[in-house]
C-alpha cells in the first residue's frame, strides 16, 4: 500500500513538475513575447520623434523644396499602412484570456501607433499643401515639352 501511494505521489509530483515547466515556459514565452512588443513601440515613438523634428523644421521655414521627388510621402504612405496592419494585429491579438504583462504591452504599442499614425497623417498634409503633389509631377513633362 505504501508502495502504490508513492507511485502516486510520485506521479502527482511529476505532472507537477512538468506543468509548472510548461508554465515557466509559457511564462518566458510571454515575457519575449511583451518584449518585442515594447522594442517596436520604441520604434514607433522614435519614428513619431522624428516626423515631429521634420514638422518643427517646417514651421521654421524651408529654403529649398521638402519633398520635390514625392519620396517622403511615399515613406508616409507606407508607414501608415504599416501601423494600420499592426493596428489590426493587435486587435485580433489581444483580449481576456491574455496576461496582465502582455495587455500593457498591448496598450503601450496601440497608443504610440495611435500617436505616430496621427503625427505622419497630418505631417503628409502638411507637405501636401506646401507642396501639391500635382506641381511637382508635372513639372518635368513641361520641360520635355518645351525642350
Amino acid at each position: 500500500m505504501l508502495s502504490s501511494f508513492l507511485k502516486l505521489l510520485l506521479r502527482e509530483v511529476s505532472l507537477l513538475a512538468r506543468h509548472g515547466r510548461n508554465s515557466l515556459i509559457a511564462l518566458g514565452n510571454e515575457r519575449r513575447a511583451a518584449m518585442r512588443l515594447d522594442r517596436l513601440a520604441d520604434r514607433l515613438a522614435g519614428m513619431g520623434y522624428k516626423i515631429d523634428m521634420l514638422r518643427k523644421r517646417i514651421d521654421e521655414g524651408l529654403d529649398e523644396p521638402l519633398d520635390a521627388d514625392a519620396s517622403l510621402r511615399e515613406a508616409l504612405r507606407a508607414l501608415k499602412e504599416d501601423i494600420r496592419t499592426v493596428r489590426s494585429q493587435l486587435y485580433s491579438l489581444s483580449g481576456p484570456a491574455s496576461s496582465q504583462r502582455l495587455q500593457r504591452a498591448f496598450n503601450r504599442l496601440s497608443a504610440i501607433a495611435e500617436k505616430t499614425y496621427a503625427a505622419a497623417d497630418k505631417l503628409q498634409w502638411e507637405i501636401d499643401a506646401l507642396e501639391p503633389q500635382g506641381c511637382t509631377q508635372q513639372a518635368p513633362a513641361c520641360k520635355r515639352s518645351s525642350a
